[in-house]
């Protein structure tokens, strides 16, 4: 059941070199790409290990439900 009324749209993770996410790749995750390795505070110069992004979608039409202005609640009877 979703909390608040909400479904989640995908899973993220990170990857940090120099692993390359094999076992996501092979468990249909998509990869995005690569942090800056600047970190939470966003300094100037990166300081941390860049990351690769991978994402799980949750849901058909999850970049849709990303981009919406505000997203629906969710229907347990349309959803389950």
């Amino acid at each position: 059941m979703p909390s608040h009324g909400f479904a989640p749209v995908l899973l993220e993770t990170f990857v940090e070199e120099p692993w390359v996410g094999t076992c996501y790749a092979a468990a249909n995750w998509q990869r995005l790409g690569h942090t800056t390795g600047r970190g939470r505070t966003g300094t100037a110069r990166p300081t941390l290990p860049r990351k690769s992004v991978w994402v799980y979608p949750l849901m058909r039409h999850w970049r849709t439900a990303l981009m919406a202005p505000w997203p629906a609640p969710v229907d347990p009877e349309v959803d389950a």
